[in-house]
């Protein structure tokens, strides 16, 4: 759009100047061949020259001039309509070019003027920062590393607004306030600059999808670590230096990878089996699915198996192995990738940000000890308590909270039976549209990860 723009303008520029130009030669000519004038007389004056003849003028002379001014004349009427049916393009091209120099000077912003780049890594990959923790008593705890999510997929995630909401106000006492509303020392136009830069920077669906995934796998290689009676887990567990781990590590990799995939391949089963169980409770959904002929059909009946089986898997008991399901969605639930971007536990563990089970020096007692022994997943911290039937209470049905998690919260807005609205800092976990900018952004989880993490949340 920028080229298009670039070269109407000068296109736009050249015609002005022949138009400029032959307006110029014109008058050039015209006062040149002129006389002035000295009276009316009847016959030539002695003092005049000759001129031409009434026949030569209304000749070849009239001729040339005319053709001229019909050149030009078609040169500007053709040329300018020309012009201005690229005027859509030179108008687009501006917005292409002001949208460039605003995330410049965004990406000047999160690197060097006010270092983002610190806390959330180079391009929003994820970072961390170092943190003082303090007792009740605002006294030194300990210092933790906390995890700083992604900002590449923060648009997926939440709307420009919630963004700026947490640009001016801060977050969990963790992220600052940059904004003046906050108190901070960032104006509005260096915020809106950090937004421009945002949008550059947010990841495709394919991308997000892989770190998910990796985190997925991350997730259940440390399960299974911890709990599997195979020789090679055995062997990294029992390992008591860091040679004798890699070694084991080494030795177990491909048994590793393949359990991995054998346990992923249990999850899809259990998912098999609820919605088997789902069209064997409901010969209507039956009908449906045999009765669905086009894409969109088969899509949308496809939904209502999901939400068949998910409603049976989110009930213990009611399909054979489901344990297995729910924790694939804990695994979710905690999953590390990018810094935590795409968990819950972020936001609803205490602890979880700053690996609060791990060891570290405490101040009282000056030894490597954790600050806790275990997580309560979903027992609350930034985001509100999960555990003990929260969710069944707020969401009558599993359908209707996946719904809640897939959209996220806005501004404002309530949400299930008892929730207010608020300042829209949960987010959504599906694709957002953003109708200002028509652009749509690809969710953070694919509805089956969704469906997952909601079974695993209403057995807390």
């Amino acid at each position: 759009m920028l080229i298009a723009a670039t070269t109407q303008r000068t296109i736009g520029f050249v015609i002005l100047a022949i138009v400029f130009a032959g307006g110029l030669l014109y008058l050039y000519f015209n006062i040149r061949g002129a006389k002035a004038e000295v009276g009316s007389e009847i016959e030539l004056a002695a003092n005049r020259a000759p001129h031409l003849s009434d026949e030569e003028l209304e000749g070849r002379h009239l001729d040339r001039s005319l053709a001229a001014g019909l050149v030009l004349l078609t040169v500007v009427s053709v040329s300018l309509p020309i012009y201005w049916l690229g005027e859509p393009g030179r108008h687009d091209g501006l917005i292409a070019d002001t949208d460039r120099v605003f995330a410049d000077r965004g990406g000047e912003l999160y690197t060097t003027g006010a270092s983002c780049v610190s806390c959330h890594g180079p391009d929003g990959t994820g970072g961390s920062i170092s943190k003082s923790l303090l007792n009740s008593e605002g006294e030194f705890l300990a210092q933790v590393t906390w995890k700083a999510p992604a900002l590449n997929t923060v648009l997926s995630r939440l709307s420009e607004d919630e963004v700026l909401h947490v640009l001016n106000f801060g977050r969990n006492g963790v992220m600052p306030a940059w904004g003046a509303p906050g108190g901070g020392p960032l104006s509005e136009q260096e915020l809106e600059t950090a937004i421009f830069y945002m949008r550059r920077i947010q990841i495709g669906e394919a991308a997000i999808r892989a770190e998910v995934s990796q985190g997925v796998r991350d997730g259940v290689a440390k399960k299974l670590i911890a709990e599997s009676s195979a020789d090679w887990a055995i062997a990294i567990r029992e390992a008591e230096d860091g040679e004798a781990l890699n070694a084991a590590n080494a030795a177990g990799a491909d048994q590793l990878e393949a359990a991995i995939d054998q346990w992923l391949g249990s999850k899809d089963s259990a998912i098999a089996r609820a919605e088997q169980i789902a069209l064997s409770n409901d010969p209507a959904l039956v009908a449906r699915v045999d009765a669905a002929a086009s894409e969109a059909d088969k899509a949308a009946v496809q939904a209502e198996v999901d939400s068949a089986a998910l409603e049976l898997l989110a009930q213990p008991g009611l399909v054979p192995d489901s344990q297995i399901y729910l924790d694939y969605g804990e695994i979710l639930f905690a999953n590390e990738a990018a810094s935590g971007t795409y968990s819950c536990a972020r936001c609803h563990t205490f602890g979880w940000s700053y690996d609060a089970t791990a060891p570290r020096t405490i101040a009282d007692n000056g030894t490597e000890t954790p600050l806790l022994t275990d997580y309560v997943q979903g027992g609350g911290f930034f985001g509100p308590n999960l555990t003990n039937g929260t969710t069944l209470d707020e969401f009558e049905s599993a359908t209707q909270h996946a719904e809640f998690v897939t959209n996220g919260q806005s501004i404002g807005q309530p949400y299930g039976k008892g929730g207010s609205g608020g300042n829209g800092q949960m987010p959504g976990f599906g694709p957002r549209t953003d109708d200002d900018l028509g652009v749509t952004y690809p969710g953070l989880l694919t509805s089956e990860q969704i469906n997952a993490i909601v079974a695993f949340e209403r057995n807390l």
